[in-house]
């Protein structure tokens, strides 16, 4: 450390501290400790939180895909000039059918925790100017934490597939 003479306030000098102990820095065990105990509840209460949105957006996902297959069945319809049928599975495969203009079969599986539910309509068939047979609803659900929640999908006469979200 320097040191201004401040008599003629021309000179400035080199101070050696004296042996004083110098203060500890750092933290004590008991305060990391705290430290670690908010960290730990914060952690406990967020992670079911974390899975509950991961099990709605899966839900959420899955019935995006499923709108996606819909709205691809009715789209090689009118392309194709013919009928499209959309088999609708509830238990035990949960899956949606349909065949694609090279007349392969198409299939969408829905994950374990999402599930169509047996009220859904089993074919839904649309026809060359893209118009439904009738109107149909596909809903899948999933249990999420203490609710349920369910994604309807409804096609109407017209053809038009929209989706809607209920928690139940």
């Amino acid at each position: 450390m320097f040191e201004h003479d401040e008599r003629d306030g021309s000179e400035c000098r080199r101070v050696e501290r004296s042996a004083q102990p110098r203060a500890q820095t750092g933290f004590s065990l008991p305060e990391l400790l705290v430290v670690l105990a908010i960290i730990g509840a914060i952690v406990a209460i967020s992670i079911p939180l974390v899975n509950e949105q991961v099990r709605i957006a899966e839900l959420r996902a899955v019935s995006g895909e499923l709108a996606v297959h819909l709205r691809a069945a009715r789209m090689l319809a009118v392309t194709t000039h013919k009928d499209v049928a959309v088999m609708v599975s509830a238990d035990p495969t949960n899956e949606l059918t349909y065949l694609d203009s090279n007349g392969q079969t198409r299939t969408l599986k829905m994950p374990g925790r999402v599930k169509i539910l047996t009220g859904s309509t089993a074919t839904i068939t649309f026809h060359s100017d893209g118009s439904s047979g009738a109107s149909s609803t596909v809903t899948t659900q999933s249990a999420v934490s203490t609710a349920t929640e369910r994604w309807i999908l409804t096609v109407n006469t017209v053809g038009m597939v929209s989706v809607s979200h209920v928690r139940v």
